[in-house]
């Protein structure tokens, strides 16, 4: 079974507003056919007073703070949406 990529999203998550990059990289990539791994690695909340703790985690993982981000299976990590899209429509 070949890997698949990881995508690193925030709270909104696939249920944010219809222009959020999360859910724009999660809409392309089931488009695109391209199955993928999800963490939701955000503070907890939308609203900065009520968030907890912090990114380590993410960071841990793709080296950056910054959602969305896809670590692909050889490693590569990806950020921003506009770079994650680029990466969706180079795949077809």
């Amino acid at each position: 079974m070949a890997e698949i990529p990881t995508l690193f999203v925030c709270h909104g998550d696939d249920g944010g507003v219809r222009l959020h990059p999360c859910r724009r990289v999660q809409e392309a990539l089931r488009a695109a056919g391209i199955e993928y791994d999800k963490v939701i690695a955000a503070h907890g909340s939308p609203i900065s007073f009520l968030r907890k703790g912090s990114r380590d985690e993410l960071r841990e993982a793709t080296g950056a703070t910054k959602l969305p981000a896809l670590k692909l299976p050889d490693g590569t990590i990806i950020t921003h949406s506009r770079a994650i899209l680029s990466w969706i429509g180079q795949q077809a």
